[in-house]
């Protein structure tokens, strides 16, 4: 049950993150007037988090393998919990963006190393349900972040929203240290650039990886899009908007443990095309809809259909991209998808402001057509990517591969 527990723990962090986001965006408007501030450059509270983030993944991903998962757990949850606290007792916005920053490159730390370690602890039959446990928390997040964010800022302030992370911090350490022990990655016989240039030479991880990339851009996209659509198209209010934001959130949570389940049972190459396909069918019925006002139910419908599609294959997804190398590339499969994710998340919020600027003048209803248009597009591009990432996939296969991977683990420990 060891290995649950790793999954527990690298889950609290993926939820802690993703509340914490949200949280912070909610509180930017009363932590600029405490700083004063304009809107504006209130902005540099996301960035200097976001910024670090992204860019620190991949030169952690080329040595994280060499150094000892527990070391590197502790001290990236560690430092991000410190990070929260100093940006709590922030006696100045410039210091502020400095304890950001550090949470950025703490969170970079666990992020690169996160989706490796549930990868190294789940037992190959049990590597989709993990990952369908992982993939499930940040949406979970997404869904309560909000609700708890509001809570904290009403009732303590903005600091609340940063000292909120210090017992979850302290939880997962616990967890870590009860859990982590014994876990590796295996004989490194490779640099970390090795590992990365060894995935990319492979095709199938090229494919996997460009799945991911439309996937989010795809989400990063619907995201941006949608508060523009319910607001001018559909003229719903602050809060019933806010309220179907959530949903297609709420849809990946419920469906994500059950999409990993299914890889694990039915396989990744059936179980990835089954789920975006679903996302295609939901993206079709909100074409339907998108541009012609409508009741906030027949929106939130078609949304959950989007999001249940999305959960279904975003954990076969993850399971294949950490199945494709030998055991001591998990950290550089991390890592490249890590940066390839937050790389999508940023080109679809600019693929949908790009659609709109050619559009200058035109009616809200043709740029939101438009929009999902472009949604259909990145979408059946995962589906046709993920098709030739599967091809002459079987789990029997990927039961080899990881069987050999440990083959080669245990032999290299006894010989040490």
């Amino acid at each position: 049950m060891r290995r649950w527990g790793v999954v527990l723990a690298i889950g609290f962090s993926v939820f802690m993150f993703t509340v914490d986001m949200n949280g912070v965006g909610l509180a930017l408007p009363i932590m600029g007037k405490t700083f004063q501030q304009s809107d504006a450059t209130m902005s540099w509270v996301i960035a200097s988090y976001s910024l670090p983030l992204t860019l620190l993944m991949i030169p952690f991903g080329l040595v994280i393998t060499r150094w000892p998962p527990l070391a590197t757990q502790l001290i990236g949850v560690g430092g991000f919990g410190l990070a929260s606290i100093l940006c709590a007792l922030a006696p100045s916005f410039s210091f502020l963006l400095i304890a950001r920053a550090l949470q950025g490159s703490f969170g970079a730390l666990l992020g690169t190393q996160g989706v490796a370690l549930v990868a190294a602890a789940a037992e190959p039959h049990e590597r989709g349900r993990a990952m369908g446990l992982i993939g499930a928390m940040g949406p979970l997040g997404s869904v309560t972040g909000p609700g708890i964010g509001g809570l904290l800022l009403a009732s303590w302030g903005w600091p609340s929203i940063f000292l909120i992370n210090v017992p979850v911090v302290l939880v997962t350490m616990i967890l870590m240290l009860l859990c982590l022990p014994g876990v590796s990655f295996g004989s490194l016989q490779l640099s970390g650039l090795s590992q990365m240039g060894y995935l990319l030479r492979h095709s199938r991880f090229l494919w996997s990886l460009l799945t991911l990339l439309f996937f989010s851009s795809a989400s990063g996209a619907l995201a941006y899009l949608l508060p523009f659509g319910l607001q001018e198209v559909h003229h719903q209010s602050l809060a019933l908007a806010g309220t179907t934001l959530l949903v297609t959130s709420l849809g990946m949570a419920i469906i994500s443990p059950v999409g990993g389940y299914l890889s694990d049972a039915l396989g990744i190459r059936l179980t990835m095309p089954i789920g975006w396909i679903v996302t295609l069918l939901g993206l079709l019925a909100l074409l339907l809809t998108i541009a012609t006002p409508t009741d906030a139910l027949n929106l939130d419908w078609r949304l959950l259909v989007i999001g249940l599609g999305n959960g279904i294959a975003y954990g076969p997804l993850i399971t294949l991209i950490m199945s494709i190398g030998p055991r001591e590339t998990l950290g550089a499969a991390s890592a490249l998808s890590g940066v390839v994710r937050q790389f999508g998340f940023i080109c679809g919020p600019i693929s949908v402001s790009l659609i709109w600027s050619w559009q200058v003048g035109s009616h809200a209803s043709e740029r939101a057509n438009s929009s999902v248009l472009l949604l259909l597009a990145l979408s059946i591009a995962c589906l046709i990517f993920a098709l030739f990432s599967v091809r002459g996939w079987s789990q029997r296969q990927a039961s080899i591969i990881a069987s050999s991977q440990e083959q080669i683990t245990n032999r290299s420990s006894q010989a040490q």
